[in-house]
């Protein structure tokens, strides 16, 4: 018999991929990050191996050593359950790809392996065992080699007996007298006392074995050594029979019952769609790339036929999506509503013109008729500019998603319509071309074509209703509905209102701003000049690079593709050598604003309204924070002058109005303390005191009378930087003290704050453990890289496993806030509005009349909104413009 018989350790691969990969689920919510593992594995191996011959061995219960040896794997944890529940699928793959599965009762993976070896070997065959487990390497022999998997799932080593003789100075065979003299933790065989692995090594070159060795003790020239041996011998005798994989197990097959089999595309293909593996389905299978679920049945419906076709949902909710040319604040024209009902019954309304139907408008104003959608704020967007409103929002599968995806992405319907119910692609529209078309950004001409845009349309409203009583159950298992509800349901009304009300700029003090900058970067442009020897282009990386490293001569720096970088990070470290440096600092600061922020904001003044209106996005960021698009008005400069000023430009919309801003005051320390509950922090903020003068009292061993504004923002920085899990470097770097002097600032604030510091390494060990972490209201943040191979990855993922829990609670709080003001400002029929958040900062816009209750309101609403350790006071400041705020008088 002539070939190749691959034997797979399946226990020991799906153990390893268990633990290399990040938790992944269907969207059934079961755990694959196992399965998927292996399947890649295997995959990888078949391909390189190419083996005639294939079989994957499994544990079964209990063994003999447990008889003979009560103690053996005691030590070990039992497998999580995420684990156990992966191994059907494990073996349902490994029959799936061609390979034969083997387990066999009273005996290990491992025996099973070595009784088919020796007869494989007798039967002329080359093996190659595959596995994690050291435990297999005494099986090598000539025309027997292990693919050790080191790490993860593709860090794999051949190891052969030439191997074996270079790392340890044995043979194989040898293996097994070394784990019998010096033990084995991972299975918890007791070693001879006194006798580790190198002394074992010693022992077993000058013997040979432990035979030998009990044999000739008297040669033993260490007497304490000698005398151990002895006291222990029968135990070693034990350990080896322990430690011997078994070669002559009683196996339900024979080698030529494991000949290999191509698999069955179709068994292989359905498989992966169990497991939702879509990116091996399109590879392994390209036409499943291009597999799109058939348009579904529906009815074109007449504005007349509305009513009566949505009084088929019942008390249920009905799905609608509507298609447009357009979907932004300045533009925006629907084309098109598709709806889906429980009962099955799906239907289109074309819309043409600026016509929009009483029919379609009266429902969607209808409170008591509840609505279900994907992206509501852009569906409520696109009814406004009809003068329309929409009222009883169930269900917002976009949100869901982006709950349940916990910062991975793909929220878009499609994605989640695949991976959450297993099915196909849906229906796109294409251009002439074969692109594929955004169905919010269609040409305006397509509104003569329903019998085209009402297919797509249709599907996307089936997914949504499909979709609702699935989410809604993953929502509830994963306890994240109080938050969906309660909080980011709510907020998207919330969220439709500030950017419906914008807020307005005035365009006199913004063409004054824009003026004065050109004047600022000409100067700036002529002095960078004289000081460089002759005109380039400042804003060129490439010519930059040729001045400050071959003309001025200065340090280089790293090198990029390009040519040496110039970023913020080189020119901020040469700018204490040359001043052009931090010229071009400030340039390139200017030029951000001008260009960024007061260009772009007298483009964006709605002509009808003369207000600017953001869109804020709400399943962007992975800590649950909201940004802010076209134009981001969260990160305005408001530490220099500069962007202080473009902050003026922000007015009331009369000037019988006012604005107020409500700021949290140190929350992300104030939610540390109370998630520490370290004594020490918690006792400050509920004295009140100045926690960074407090901080660095603490830390730099200083009376309150010593602690100078230097001291200040150092313990500030630390404070801060703590938060971040901020490197000695980067600490060094942002406080201007050494590197040294940094990495103790660290040290003695874990030193005074133990609470903080047990917080932070259980909050990465649990993290690493279930593959992400949460927030006070149990928002999720899945974090892969924390078990990356990659240094940075793995760095990075921590720095942001000890971060979101802090800023992603911080943002749960606010939007509570946004939430509970709104609908206080409603209750009372108070003439206010919300009409920013940036970040811990809420901006309302009040008749000035009503500015007391309105700041009442505020403090009332975010000081009360959850239940913390430590008070959470509330800045409140009015002005008449957003960059000139002064604290509200109390006896205003």
């Amino acid at each position: 018999m002539k070939g190749k018989i691959v034997l797979v350790d399946g226990h020991s691969l799906a153990h390893r991929a268990f633990f290399a990969l990040p938790p992944l689920t269907t969207g059934r919510g079961e755990p694959t990050n196992a399965i998927y593992g292996v399947t890649m594995m295997t995959l990888r191996l078949l391909e390189q191996e190419k083996p005639d011959y294939f079989l994957a061995a499994f544990d079964v219960g209990k063994t003999f050593r447990h008889e003979a040896f009560a103690d053996y794997k005691k030590n070990r944890r039992e497998p999580p359950q995420d684990f156990l529940a992966q191994l059907p699928g494990i073996k349902k793959f490994f029959t799936c790809v061609g390979g034969t599965v083997v387990g066999v009762e009273g005996y290990e993976a491992d025996d099973v392996i070595g009784t088919m070896s020796a007869q494989a070997r007798a039967a002329g065959l080359e093996v190659v065992v595959v596995s994690g487990d050291r435990d297999l390497f005494q099986l090598i022999d000539e025309g027997v080699t292990v693919l050790y998997t080191r790490r993860g799932i593709t860090e794999v080593e051949k190891v052969t007996a030439d191997w074996i003789r270079e790392k340890y100075g044995l043979t194989p065979a040898q293996l097994i007298d070394l784990k019998a003299l010096a033990g084995d933790p991972s299975d918890n065989i007791p070693g001879v006392p006194g006798v580790g692995e190198k002394t074992a090594l010693r022992l077993l070159k000058e013997f040979g074995g432990v035979d030998e060795l009990l044999n000739r003790l008297e040669e033993v020239a260490n007497p304490r050594q000698r005398e151990l041996i002895a006291a222990h011998a029968e135990q070693v005798r034990e350990n080896k029979k322990l430690v011997t994989i078994v070669k002559d197990v009683a196996l339900p097959v024979s080698i030529t019952d494991c000949r290999w089999r191509e698999p069955e595309p179709e068994a292989l293909a359905g498989f992966f769609r169990e497991m939702e593996f879509k990116s091996l389905l399109q590879k392994m299978f390209p036409a499943v790339k291009r597999e799109r679920l058939p348009a579904p049945e529906f009815r074109m419906l007449t504005a007349e036929e509305l009513p009566e076709f949505l009084a088929g949902a019942g008390d249920e909710p009905a799905a609608f999506q509507f298609i447009a040319a357009g979907a932004a604040w300045n533009r925006g024209k629907a084309l098109g509503a598709a709806f889906s009902l429980p009962s099955g019954a799906r239907g289109f309304l074309p819309l043409s013109g600026e016509d929009f139907p009483e029919e379609l408008r009266r429902w969607l104003a209808d409170p008591e008729a509840p609505k279900i959608c994907h992206g509501a704020k852009v569906q409520m967007t696109l009814a406004h500019h009809y003068g329309a409103v929409v009222q009883g929002l169930a269900f917002d599968t976009e949100i869901a998603g982006y709950l349940l995806r916990g910062g991975l992405g793909h929220t878009d319907l499609n994605a989640l319509f695949r991976d959450f119910l297993g099915e196909p692609d849906l229906p796109v529209i294409e251009d002439e071309k074969g692109k594929v078309l955004d169905i919010f950004s269609l040409p305006p001409e397509y509104a003569a074509e329903p019998g085209r845009i009402a297919p797509p349309a249709v599907a996307r409203a089936m997914a949504v209703e499909k979709l609702r009583p699935v989410l809604e159950e993953r929502l509830r298992r994963e306890g994240l509905a109080k938050l969906y509800y309660e909080i980011e349901l709510p907020l998207v009304q919330v969220l439709f209102a500030m950017e419906k009300r914008g807020i307005k700029v005035s365009p006199d003090r913004l063409h004054r701003l824009q003026e004065k900058l050109a004047a600022k970067i000409e100067r700036l442009e002529k002095d960078i000049h004289t000081l460089a020897g002759g005109e380039f282009n400042i804003s060129s990386p490439k010519q930059l690079g040729e001045v400050l490293f071959e003309r001025l001569k200065l340090p280089r720096g790293r090198k990029t593709k390009t040519g040496y970088s110039t970023d913020a990070g080189v020119l901020e470290e040469l700018a204490a050598q040359h001043p052009v440096a931090r010229l071009v600092l400030d340039y390139r600061g200017l030029v951000k604003l001008k260009t960024t922020y007061v260009d772009s904001l007298l483009s964006l003044i709605h002509p009808a309204t003369s207000r600017v209106h953001t869109t804020f996005q709400q399943t962007v960021t992975a800590t649950g924070r909201l940004s802010s698009t076209d134009p981001n008005l969260q990160n305005i400069p408001v530490r220099t002058e500069e962007g202080r000023e473009i902050r003026c430009c922000f007015v009331p919309g009369s000037p019988e109005e006012v604005f107020l801003s409500a700021d949290y005051s140190q929350i992300e320390l104030r939610i540390l303390a109370h998630l520490s509950g370290d004594e020490k922090l918690v006792a400050a903020f509920n004295e009140g005191a100045d926690i960074h003068s407090r901080t660095a009292a603490e830390i730099f061993n200083l009376s309150p009378e010593e602690v100078t504004p230097v001291w200040r923002n150092r313990a500030k920085a630390v404070n801060f930087g703590i938060i971040y899990g901020i490197s000695p470097f980067g600490l060094a770097r942002g406080t201007g003290v050494s590197r040294k002097e940094a990495e103790e600032y660290i040290k003695a604030y874990f030193q005074r704050y133990r609470g903080v510091e047990t917080f932070f390494g259980g909050l990465i060990a649990k993290a690493r453990e279930t593959g992400w972490v949460t927030t006070i209201l149990n928002r999720r943040r899945y974090l892969p890289d924390l078990v990356s191979k990659n240094f940075q990855s793995r760095s990075f993922a921590e720095r942001m496993a000890r971060n979101t829990p802090i800023q992603g609670s911080a943002a749960d709080l606010i939007k509570l806030a946004m939430v509970r003001v709104d609908e206080r400002l409603r209750r009372e029929k108070i003439p206010a509005a919300l009409l920013l958040q940036v970040h811990d900062e809420l901006l309302v816009e009040t008749e000035r009349e009503s500015a007391r209750r309105v700041a009442e309101i505020l403090r009332e609403e975010m000081e009360s909104v959850y239940a913390l350790a430590v008070p959470l006071p509330v800045e409140i400041k009015t002005g008449d413009n957003w960059g000139e705020m002064a604290v509200f008088p109390a006896d205003a």
